[in-house]
């Protein structure tokens, strides 16, 4: 299992777009992949539901999880992605 802590850096959090963009990279990997927010409940990276669920604000720090064949590349994409504020202010 390949861990990571990263921290939110869009001005407005983890909303439905980020979160749209978040499982789509999610998807594209065969590792089961998990956002952990303040030692809740794992969020399932592939479901969009469970990422809406973390309500992540901007600067809170998630843990990110995954395990399986890709798990290293899946989990530095991922917190390229959400160190870099989702590629845009504009989302």
């Amino acid at each position: 299992m390949v861990r990571k802590v990263v921290t939110v850096k869009h001005k407005y959090g983890i909303h439905a777009r980020p979160a749209a963009k978040i499982v789509s990279l999610c998807n594209g990997f065969t590792s089961d992949i998990e956002i952990i927010k303040d030692g809740e409940p794992p969020a399932n990276g592939k479901n969009i539901l469970d990422i809406m669920m973390l309500a992540a604000a901007s600067g809170v720090s998630l843990e990110l999880r995954a395990d399986g064949p890709d798990a290293e590349e899946a989990i530095e994409q991922l917190s390229v992605m959400m160190e870099s504020d989702f590629d845009t202010n504009e989302i």
